[in-house]
């Protein structure tokens, strides 16, 4: 398929709540055609998954037998990849200090903290800063001008804890799209922007296509794939 092409998708069966493997059952397969399908699939898999490190790259791996091939991805992060997540507030993060890695085109954060570790992805120079997610409720005092009078006034904030207020999630679009009544840029009505929010990610399904591919180029043609961990053989 050339590069861009939108591959097809299978249906998936779930077996597992915390899986490990993508399974393909086809009855009479030889160990021979499956242990070459599954690494096909893997081949494909690897290239089309998201890179950071290569370390999860590096942790696919083909499984096969008789009557059936796959892909081991073992880590949950890379299912997480595979499947999406939906938006959530990372509330498990409150109370803990949590290491993040941020790019720093301007060195204004090693010019921070010099001894601060250091990386390069994609040619981007990234610093490794930490954060402390506050306590639910917990609120911070502030000084800051008061806009009508010019005075500085020491004001109670919340600190930044998971679901705590002060991030925008939403603002109204910019001119000609406006709605009536609404000025560009303003804060969207029903906004829900809190911190610590997770966006989601969408579904790559690099595993489920590459299955696909890999199956089609060697002339088998599977109708279902099964999301499972080790115990899968006692549902067959």
């Amino acid at each position: 398929m050339a590069v861009g092409a939108i591959y097809a998708e299978l249906p998936e069966m779930h077996l597992s709540e915390r899986p490990d493997r993508l399974i393909v059952v086809i009855p009479g397969l030889k160990p021979g055609q499956a242990r070459s399908v599954a690494q096909e699939a893997v081949r494909i898999a690897r290239k089309r998954m998201p890179k950071l490190t290569g370390k999860g790259a590096r942790r696919l791996q083909p499984i096969y037998g008789k009557g059936f091939f796959g892909i081991f991805f073992g880590d949950s992060y890379i299912w997480f990849q595979e499947n999406g997540i939906r938006p959530f507030t990372m509330n498990a993060l409150a109370g803990k200090t949590i290491p993040m890695w941020i790019d720093d085109p301007t060195g204004q954060e090693r010019a921070k903290n010099p001894k601060a570790k250091t990386r390069s992805i994609n040619g981007k120079t990234q610093v490794l800063i930490f954060r402390r997610a506050a306590l639910p409720g917990q609120r911070k005092t502030i000084r800051r001008r008061n806009k009508q009078t010019g005075q500085v006034e020491a004001t109670s904030v919340p600190m930044s804890y998971p679901g705590a207020p002060g991030r925008i999630g939403s603002r109204e679009a910019r001119a000609p799209w406006t709605r009536m009544g609404k000025l560009g840029g303003q804060i969207a009505t029903g906004n829900v922007g809190v911190r610590w929010r997770h966006p989601g990610t969408a579904p790559r399904k690099f595993m489920n296509t590459a299955i696909v591919q890999a199956s089609g180029n060697q002339g088998i043609v599977p109708t279902r794939i099964y999301v499972a961990d080790s115990r899968w053989r006692a549902r067959f």
